[in-house]
């Protein structure tokens, strides 16, 4: 009963938003795709981030497939996205949670206000729409002494993805310093393949994700013929 409610929840959210960019995989019917990658990027920022303050901003939040997750973790969060429409939907599904219009470089919110401010698989899409330079506003809206975390996908020498250099300079300047940079997921691996058709049961997701985190700790470099999901997180001086 659970897993049929579950389903039925999934096939609601939207799949693209209104520039056409995925905001989940079109293939994942059942929805185990997305809440195994929500898992394990919530593992991450568990185990890279140190959690302090309860002030988070989420840009390009979706339909707010992330705000759940810093929710558990304890921050109260503001999502911002571009989508009227796709905003709507975050705000019916969790309204506890603070959502607004709007989009980067000037975003509807107080500089300098945020405990942690959130790029979650947003910087490619950026990319992709030859607009990724609004990106260097973000570091304006994170409070002296708080964190920018940025969780994308890294692929080697592929003009179709912001080159792993980028992530590393982009935003190592404006009083914010590289503190952690570590793979977190693969994707051409055939477990998500599993997972992502049914054939492996909720309940041992926990498990797997704790082994990938661990197994993808060891890696050095993206590789060339699929991606990493990558997670970045940069801490701001304090004045």
């Amino acid at each position: 009963m659970q897993e049929m409610e579950a389903m039925q929840e999934h096939s609601k959210l939207p799949l693209y938003d209104d520039k056409g960019i995925n905001l989940a995989d079109p293939h994942d019917s059942l929805g185990h795709k997305t809440e195994y990658i929500s898992l394990i990027q919530k593992k991450a920022i568990q185990m890279y981030l140190e959690i302090s303050g309860k002030d988070a901003l989420d840009v390009g939040c979706g339909y707010g497939r992330m705000a759940a997750c810093l929710g558990e973790l304890g921050y109260q969060v503001t999502g911002v996205e571009p989508s009227e429409r796709i905003i709507s939907i975050a705000a019916q599904n969790q309204p506890g949670h603070c959502w607004k219009v709007g989009a980067l470089p000037e975003l509807p919110v107080a500089k300098e206000s945020f405990d942690l401010v959130c790029l979650f698989n947003v910087a490619r899409a950026l990319h992709l729409m030859g607009i990724a330079d609004v990106c260097a506003s973000l570091p304006d809206y994170v409070k002296p002494g708080g964190k920018l975390i940025i969780i994308d996908n890294i692929r080697k020498d592929d003009a179709r993805f912001l080159p792993e250099e980028w992530y590393d300079n982009f935003f190592s300047r404006n009083d914010l310093k590289l503190i952690t940079k570590k793979p977190i997921r693969a994707s051409r691996w055939f477990m998500i393949y599993l997972i992502r058709y049914g054939l492996i049961p909720r309940k041992w997701f926990d498990k797997i994700a704790d082994w990938e985190l661990h197994r993808m700790s060891k890696r050095k470099t993206p590789p060339k013929l699929s991606y990493y999901n990558y997670i970045y997180i940069f801490k701001k001086n304090e004045y």
